[in-house]
Order: structure tokens, then sequence, then C-alpha cells
């Protein structure tokens, strides 16, 4: 069996940058690296940014301590052979040309992103086996998560759909594979929060190290990401079954608000039309 556990992360007041990431292997990869981050973390359950502050769990130890626990979880993660995807959002260059988006949209945007790239990595895999997505408790966000991650597998447009488990688990950071993404998601956002700095900052130690083992990686979304893809809008949302116009007349015909929620059943709904299920499309 495959696994692959997600995480997100985003500025302190989600102002400039978002991030979804996945953390992917086999049981084999996953035993291999639980026992050597437990044998290092003990019975701490590890979050990456308390860590990094000192504070909450991580509160009555020195710097040092949480600065030599950080790093040698990364090194843990970096020597595993597990591998790592994010994705990852200029949230003010989204909010510049789609101002008035449900709130939602970059959690699912990049949800969307790190559920494909998962699905092609198992579609890759020697022997082929079914592959578990596990994602962190997130009530806001849980219930439509798994919604589209059922449209996701069961759709026949997306050919890497049948080799996903279609329970997604919903699962909390107890789980050392929660914790894992937690720390790669941190990294990911935070290599891109100092990109989009007035004064680009060096890439962290952290992230050279996940770097330097050539299994993690990310997609940036920047501003210019999203002034080419509003140019493109209409053309895109028509193909994908969800023109602007209809979309309006549906709300008012169904009595909905636009939401989240309402744009996934109006997907489901509308699934004859579609071209294909993991396009760019209007989440």
């Amino acid at each position: 069996m495959l696994h692959a556990y997600l995480d997100e992360s985003h500025d302190a007041k989600t102002e400039r940058v978002f991030a979804v990431a996945a953390v992917f292997g086999s049981d084999e990869q996953w035993a291999g690296l639980k026992a050597k981050w437990l044998a290092r973390a003990g019975a701490c359950v590890f979050h990456a940014a308390d860590c990094e502050a000192g504070r909450k769990a991580f509160a009555g130890r020195s710097r040092e301590d949480n600065q030599a626990l950080y790093a040698d979880l990364v090194r843990i993660l970096a020597d595993s052979h597990l591998i790592g995807f994010g994705s990852v959002m200029d949230l003010k260059g989204y909010n510049e040309f789609f101002p008035d988006r449900p709130r939602e949209i970059p959690y699912f945007r990049c949800f969307r992103d790190v559920v494909a790239q998962c699905g092609e990595w198992t579609a890759q895999c020697v022997p082929r086996d079914m592959l578990t997505v596990h994602i962190d408790r997130r009530f806001e966000t849980d219930y439509n998560a798994k919604v589209l991650f059922s449209y996701f597998v069961t759709t026949p447009e997306w050919e890497h759909g049948k080799f996903l488990n279609p329970e997604m688990d919903i699962a909390d950071r107890f789980k050392i594979g929660i914790q894992v993404a937690d720390l790669y998601v941190r990294e990911v956002m935070k290599h891109f929060e100092n990109q989009l700095s007035p004064e680009p900052r060096p890439t962290r130690r952290s992230m050279r190290t996940l770097l330097a083992s050539k299994r993690f990686g990310a997609d940036f979304h920047t501003r210019e990401f999203f002034e080419s893809f509003h140019g493109q809008f209409d053309r895109l949302a028509d193909g994908a079954g969800m023109s602007a116009i209809e979309y309006e007349q549906w709300l008012l015909r169904t009595g909905q608000a636009d939401s989240m929620s309402s744009r996934n059943r109006y997907l489901i709904e509308t699934t004859p039309k579609r071209e294909g299920a993991l396009g760019d499309g209007p989440i």
C-alpha cells in the first residue's frame, strides 16, 4: 500500500502565502522513517511552527534544543526514500485578479494540484499499488475536501483516479505522517514567503537539505501566473463546463450562495459537460 500525507501552511495572517504539500511513499518507507522519527522526537507531537517559535509543547525547551530537533527531523526526512511535492499560492497576486472568490479556494486549488501529483506518482510505481491519501483534520474544509476528492477519484476523465483509495482518511496530528507533512509544507511555505520578500532572503538551511536529496519539490503560483490565468479565465471556465453565467443562473435556480460546497455540487451535477477533471478551471 502507498500512502500520501497532506498538510497546509500559510503566513501568520493568511495574507501572503498559502501552501499544501504531500509526502508520499510505501508502507515500508513510512515504517523506516517512523522508527527514526520516534527515536529522535520521542512522545513529542511535532509541530514545525511551534517548534521554531518555542511555544506550546516546545515552550519549556531551550531554543538550541528546539533547533536541534527541527534540524534532525529534517535530516531524517531527507535521508528517507519518501518523496514530497507542494503547491503554493501568492495570495496577494491571487486576490488582485480574483478578489471575490470564496476564501477556501486557495486550500482547494493547492489540494487539487497535490492530489494530481500523487496520482501521477502512483501510476508510475512498479509494481503498482493503491494509494491512500491522508489529510490533517481541518474542520472548515474537511467536508468539501472529501467531496472534491471523491469527484477526482470517480470521474472517468482522470485516468489516475482508479489508483486511489476512494476513502480519504481525515487524520490527526498524532499520526507521524501528518507531522512529517507539517514539517515539509512549512518549509515549502517559508521558502516561497522568503522569495516574495522585498529583499529575497537566502534559502533556509533546512530547505537546502531537502532539495539536495532530489526528491522534494513544489510548484509556485506567482502574481504573474494569476495575471495570465485571469486573461484566459473565460475560455478555461467554458472548457471546464463551468461558465460564470451558467453558474450564476444555477445559484439562482437552486437558491444556493457561492461557496465551495456550491461549486463542488455544481461541478458534480455538470460532469457530462467536462473535458477533464483536474485541469485549470474556476476553482
